[in-house]
């Protein structure tokens, strides 16, 4: 992770704490928003939507013990159609 803030405090022209500052208050937003059940959409990038997910079972795979899962919210990653189109010309 730091290598990635290094590289969006150089493209910002900021220096690294301001940019940990940027992701930290990103992070806190996207949580307030999942918690009202409200989406984030950046433009050319996507969308983060949260889901609810019911009471299920799941299976180690190590051990092949089901576990019982509590609900939950999960944040789901739209990618927007830009991303979409930079990331098949890169294939």
């Amino acid at each position: 992770m730091d290598q990635i803030l290094q590289q969006a405090a150089a493209a910002a022209g900021c220096d690294a704490a301001q940019a940990q500052s940027m992701a930290d208050a990103l992070a806190a937003i996207l949580r307030e928003k999942a918690a009202q059940m409200d989406s984030v959409a950046i433009p050319g990038f996507g969308t983060f939507v949260p889901e609810k997910v019911k009471e299920h079972v799941e299976t180690d795979a190590d051990t092949g013990r089901h576990m019982l899962m509590p609900p939950g919210l999960v944040l789901k990653f739209n990618p927007g159609s830009m991303l979409r189109k930079r990331l098949s010309l890169n294939e």
